[in-house]
């Protein structure tokens, strides 16, 4: 089975993810990283220490290597933002049957048996299972049944208030957009439940089901879209979804590829660059502080030593709380 971790410009997280799978994955795998702009001296140390893993670039890695390059250079500002979603679609094209999706700052947290999962979603038709939901209900909205090797099947029931507003099920929606309701239409609260049926990694996917899911138009990411194309592909076809009963994975809210506020002073790019550099020289431990995330008392030197206005360590811990408080306004659980 393959094991496919989507990647941007985080090696030192990607060094925990890449370490963390060989450590607690059970059973045969091949992992392939689609790579969408990790500067080219970075993916040679991760090969160097993987030199099993297969990394595929997309069509917009040298211009975004550049990009980055002069964005940190303070030259120009950062200019492409794509997704490549189109990219991930042909990554996962030509992945097994079924894979595990992973991201860069995702990592595992305990034994893995790939087999005995792949079996469960083979004997049940499943065409999902999520390995984490931050602890929050909210995100597998149903009923659970056990199906064995601890994994339960999620007879989903999605709440009213989302079938009336968010998917328009009785065109409620295009009245409250044309009376301009926009934070009601817009509240992403509604969008929870959904989750049971899709989530962005963290996962095993049947491949048809994931490609189902996503068009290659776009060049912005707006999880709505797949979220509605899973409950449509649940009423069409009567897909099956499930979890583990236990969480194996967490993922980072110490960083993130461009996410910023408007009111703290961090660029995101240049924190992943003075990041990136002290794992490239040793100063960074990928393992530092697991299986929980890095501990701020580990960036701390490493960001004071590099004395770059554009990511201070006060500023980064503003940020990092920051991002945690979203994620908790919504019933997540985080470090």
């Amino acid at each position: 089975m393959d094991i496919v971790v989507k990647s941007f410009n985080r090696a030192f997280y990607l060094d925990r993810c890449l370490r963390s799978i060989y450590q607690y994955v059970r059973g045969d795998f091949q992992i392939r990283i689609l790579d969408d702009g990790t500067p080219p001296e970075y993916l040679a140390r991760i090969k160097e220490r993987y030199p099993e893993v297969l990394i595929i670039r997309s069509p917009h890695y040298e211009a975004k290597v550049k990009a980055l390059a002069a964005h940190v250079a303070g030259t120009r500002p950062f200019d492409q933002k794509i997704i490549p979603i189109g990219f991930w679609m042909d990554g996962i094209a030509d992945a097994t049957e079924r894979f595990l999706l992973l991201e860069d700052d995702i990592w595992l947290t305990k034994e893995l048996d790939m087999v005995a999962i792949d079996e469960v979603m083979v004997t049940h038709q499943l065409e999902l299972v999520k390995l984490f939901w931050y602890s929050n209900p909210r995100l597998n909205s149903g009923r659970p049944v056990p199906l064995g090797a601890g994994v339960e099947e999620i007879i989903p029931k999605i709440p009213l208030a989302t079938r009336t507003i968010f998917l328009n099920d009785f065109k409620v929606r295009s009245v409250l957009y044309r009376l301009g309701f926009f934070k009601f239409y817009n509240d992403f609260e509604l969008w929870l439940p959904l989750y049971t049926f899709q989530t962005m990694a963290s996962a095993f996917f049947r491949r048809d089901y994931w490609l189902a899911l996503w068009t290659r138009d776009q060049t912005k990411l707006n999880e709505a879209n797949p979220l509605r194309a899973a409950v449509k592909y649940h009423r069409t076809r009567g897909s099956r979804v499930g979890k583990t009963v236990e969480e194996y994975t967490r993922d980072s809210h110490t960083s993130s590829a461009t996410n910023t506020y408007p009111d703290i002073n961090l660029d995101p790019l240049v924190l992943s660059y003075i990041l990136n550099e002290a794992w490239l020289r040793g100063d960074l431990d990928s393992y530092n502080n697991f299986p929980a995330d890095f501990a701020p008392a580990h960036f701390k030197p490493l960001l004071d030593a590099a004395a770059d206005e554009r990511a201070t360590y006060i500023e980064w811990l503003r940020w990092a709380e920051r991002r945690k408080a979203q994620y908790q306004a919504l019933g997540c659980v985080v470090e």
